[in-house]
């Protein structure tokens, strides 16, 4: 119980940095600092059922689970700063992490107001992620035969950079790139 405690105020820090971060006057031409960036730690992904969300990611990917965590209800201020909708509650969320040491941060809500509705991909705020592969066409076969359902064939660019996309059970599209083997 501690261990959850001390996780929902270490969420709880994060929120308020974040929030702080979002009142912060808009980017200007003005030379500024550079972020160091070192790459990406992980993603944040709604999930409608937490449980399978964990077991396709653990099927699909190998991933493991890291911490699972069933946060105290969350303050109003919060939610406000956050833009969440006042009748909702974090029920629990999981960090899950990949082969590659890639995190995926699962967030699983409860709240009558939720809108359980894909945007369309063309809309404000819809999203993807995008996970590098070894093997395209082999990763396109085994999405295949999971039953998921791609969006298009392996496309080939230029560069020799693959990729395709597909759906999670949910509804979430997943990139998968990679580059053409040599026939070294």
């Amino acid at each position: 119980m501690k261990t959850q405690h001390i996780a929902s105020t270490l969420f709880a820090s994060s929120l308020l940095l974040g929030a702080a971060s979002i009142s912060a006057p808009a980017f200007s031409a003005a030379p500024t600092p550079r972020v160091t960036i070192s790459g990406v730690d992980h993603v944040g992904i709604n999930v409608p059922d937490l449980t399978k969300a964990i077991a396709f990611f653990q099927t699909t990917f190998g991933a493991k689970l890291e911490s699972d965590i069933t946060p105290n209800a969350i303050p109003d201020e919060w939610k406000a700063a956050f833009n969440w909708r006042q009748s909702s509650d974090l029920k629990r969320f999981v960090m899950m992490r990949l082969p590659d040491g890639t995190g995926v941060e699962l967030f699983q809500y409860r709240g009558a107001q939720i809108d359980h509705a894909r945007p369309h991909q063309d809309d404000d705020a819809a999203t993807h992620i995008a996970l590098r592969t070894q093997d395209v066409p082999s990763s396109f076969k085994a999405v295949q035969k999971a039953g998921l359902k791609t969006l298009n064939e392996p496309v080939t660019n230029a560069d020799g950079t693959q990729w395709f996309y597909f759906l999670t059970p949910w509804g979430s599209q997943i990139e998968l790139v990679g580059k053409v083997k040599s026939a070294n």
